[in-house]
């Protein structure tokens, strides 16, 4: 056998191997086909479509690459090589692949298609929404553009929009993969958990071994205090993964839920096991170990969280709000304000800020941010109590007072307004205008 014979039959072997899954070994065949010939461009978009399969866009990208060099002007070979720059945010060099696509065959339309993905990345929806509409016009009915755009329309809200391209994907082709997770995760993000729940249910009747698909229902099935199903969700992602930690983490949510704080805190501390930097596993366990009582091992993993925690706002406040109860509360401070630069329109942020100087007994300061949260949220109910706390530790009885009504007029059912009200004397809008007509008519009964 010749070295071309040779090459040959390496490259037939890989494709075998290709087909039958076998890809490391498809690889090492390529490679050795390569070597005896490296002129032949199929072979490189060959070896370039295995490292695809095992989500090595990598060397995936030299692999085409080294097909372009031989033929560049090859459509399929560009547009393979601009989707997997797209996986690797390399979006520059993305868009010139696919505009090279259209300068060669303005007809290919994967080249609008895979620029509704590239753009939707991009954040620039409006030029995705202007690919979306090329792609049509070359196929009107690919159900791939459907399903692209839909992401586009995700992105922005529009979540309607997304959900009727989705189901026109699914009209188009019933066995298209990963629509109905798609309409969950939708109907998820526009507050309709029932339809998400039943189009969770169709994706993984379809596949139900789906660890992704099995991690975002368990959420949200917590989220709608279904936990037996949820935890039931986690189980079976643990059966295929022993050490999954989001699935550890799951089930310590499902328990904290529950009020099984042990249960909660031996899951939590698995996932730090295996994890340790595993994002709101501190968090979540000092969460668990204050609702047991043991505050000083709480505050020694909520400060663990602080010392990685990210720049999520929501995150920072519950944060802050748990090294607050565990007596954290300079601690609690600093990541206040941290929230307040990231978010400084959010009024709960400046009324927690507010509460942590409170705390800390500097008055001034919490009066500033009470006053700061209530220009942000007139109607803050909370907000105005601990202002009137506030003036009231410092002697300010009137404008203790004032506050105070204002509160207990906003929330007259609140126990706890109420009882402030009752120790200063106020009866808060209602009460105050009753007593002046009754004062004006004393014979009015």
């Amino acid at each position: 056998m010749n070295d071309w014979a040779k090459a040959e039959w390496h490259a037939e072997r890989a494709g075998q191997l290709y087909l039958s899954g076998r890809f490391e070994k498809a690889v090492k065949e390529f490679r050795c086909a390569i070597e005896i010939n490296p002129y032949n461009a199929s072979w490189h978009f060959d070896l370039g479509l295995t490292f695809d399969v095992m989500a090595d866009f990598d060397d995936a990208v030299v692999a085409y690459r080294r097909a372009l060099a031989i033929e560049p002007d090859d459509v399929e070979i560009l547009n393979a090589l601009g989707v997997d720059l797209t996986h690797l945010g390399h979006y520059a060099e993305s868009l010139e692949c696919f505009e090279r696509i259209e300068q060669v065959n303005p007809a290919f339309e994967p080249s609008y298609c895979n620029r509704i993905v590239l753009y939707t990345e991009m954040g620039e929806h409006e030029q995705a929404e202007l690919m979306f509409y090329l792609a049509r016009q070359v196929e009107p009915f690919c159900p791939l553009c459907l399903y692209n755009i839909s992401a586009s329309l995700y992105e922005r809200g529009e979540f309607r929009r997304a959900i009727a391209c989705l189901e026109q994907v699914l009209e188009l082709d019933p066995d298209h993969m990963h629509v109905h997770a798609r309409i969950a995760e939708t109907c998820w993000a526009m507050g309709d958990l029932e339809k998400a729940r039943g189009s969770y249910l169709a994706e993984l009747s379809d596949a139900p071994g789906s660890v992704e698909v099995l991690l975002d229902f368990g959420e949200m099935l917590t989220e709608m205090g279904r936990f037996d199903e949820a935890g039931e969700k986690f189980r079976r992602v643990l059966e295929q993964v022993p050490d999954h930690p989001v699935a550890h983490f799951g089930l310590g949510m499902v328990a904290l839920r529950q009020g099984r704080f042990y249960a909660a805190e031996e899951q939590f501390r698995l996932v730090i096991k295996i994890d340790r930097r595993y994002h709101g596993a501190h968090q979540a366990l000092g969460e668990t170990l204050l609702r047991m009582g043991r505050t000083k091992s709480a505050g020694m993993h909520l400060l663990a969280e602080l010392r990685h925690a990210e720049d999520d706002p929501s995150t920072l406040l519950g944060l802050a709000q748990l090294l607050m109860e565990a007596q954290k509360t300079k601690q609690a401070n600093t990541v206040l304000r941290k929230l307040v630069t990231l978010q400084p329109e959010n009024p709960h942020a400046e009324h927690s800020l507010a509460v942590s100087y409170l705390l800390m007994n500097e008055l001034d300061n919490g009066i500033c941010h009470c006053r700061r949260a209530l220009k942000l949220q007139p109607d803050y109910p909370l907000a105005l109590y601990n202002l009137a706390q506030a003036h009231l530790q410092k002697g300010q009885i009137p404008r203790a007072r004032r506050y105070v009504s204002k509160a207990i007029t906003l929330s007259p059912s609140d126990q706890q307004i109420r009882a402030l009200a009752g120790q200063l004397g106020v009866v808060g809008f209602w009460g105050n205008l009753k007593s002046r007509i009754f004062h004006k008519n004393p014979r009015r009964k």
